[in-house]
């Protein structure tokens, strides 16, 4: 996913001038509002804090993604901002963070939230990539360098295709993490499918290229789910389940964010569940 698609330069804060996590969202979700991103920044500044309170987003190596399902909106936007001495984050690896996205995204889009999310996790994994977006001068840079990276980043279906080719055996060793991201994709390709104006065979070859990749009692029990209930991959936040809203049990959740091994699905509504 290209991040600068949903991030405008205007929209980038290259010094952030709060010294604090509830500020510093303030301050980016004015400037989505300032900058006609947002029609309602109260409510959309109420939900993201609402989201803060159940758990930190901040998702460690310097990096936090507050954020929150706005309806009225279009798309999916994002300010970022920057704080080069550190804010508090409470984030999961105890450190402060440097660089915020904050994110607002329409109902609808909860997939394209998902793959953004994604993005920015497996982009800002890299500590040169951390390194580049704080060294970068202004704005305008810090733009540039999301341009770059996100442009240079392979897409999963790709990556995981090389895999196959030189390991045959892949699928027996059941890579949770690399199903889960196909999975996400393959849902993600197919709203954009349902809603394109244009460009459909080119979207209809990639997601036959996506559901030859995964397993078939994956994509079988995906099938059943986008039939019945889309979406068929949802997240779960503070233990409770994105797509049903109901709470998990506390000790099924946690083993959820523990295990790495194996894709789980909610006991509620049997939709694919993961921890961002």
């Amino acid at each position: 996913m290209l991040l600068t698609k949903y991030i405008a330069e205007n929209c980038i804060v290259s010094e952030l001038a709060s010294i604090t996590k509830a500020d510093a969202i303030k301050e980016l979700t004015h400037l989505l509002f300032e900058k006609k991103k947002l029609q309602d920044v109260g409510t959309a500044l109420d939900q993201v804090m609402a989201r803060e309170t159940v758990d930190s987003t901040g998702i460690g190596n310097g990096i936090a993604v507050p954020h929150a399902r706005v309806s009225g909106l279009k798309s999916l936007m994002c300010a970022v901002g920057r704080h080069k001495a550190g804010i508090d984050f409470m984030s999961v690896d105890k450190k402060p963070v440097h660089l915020i996205f904050l994110v607002c995204y329409p109902p609808t889009q909860q997939t394209t939230y998902l793959n953004f999310v994604a993005t920015i996790a497996k982009l800002l994994r890299s500590e040169e990539n951390v390194k580049a977006m704080l060294r970068a001068p202004a704005e305008k840079d810090m733009f540039a360098v999301l341009e770059q990276i996100s442009e240079s980043f392979v897409s999963p279906e790709e990556s995981y295709g090389k895999q196959m080719k030189t390991a045959p055996d892949l699928l027996k060793t059941k890579d949770a993490h690399a199903d889960l991201i196909l999975l996400a994709r393959l849902q993600l390709c197919q709203e954009m499918y349902d809603t394109a104006k244009s460009g459909k065979k080119q979207l209809k070859q990639r997601i036959d290229n996506i559901r030859g990749l995964i397993e078939p009692r994956l994509l079988k029990h995906y099938d059943r789910l986008m039939k019945a209930r889309p979406p068929a991959l949802v997240p779960i936040e503070g233990d409770t389940c994105q797509g049903c809203f109901m709470k998990l049990p506390s000790q099924f959740a946690q083993k959820v964010r523990q295990d790495t091994e194996h894709i789980h699905t909610c006991n509620n509504c049997s939709r694919f569940i993961y921890v961002l």
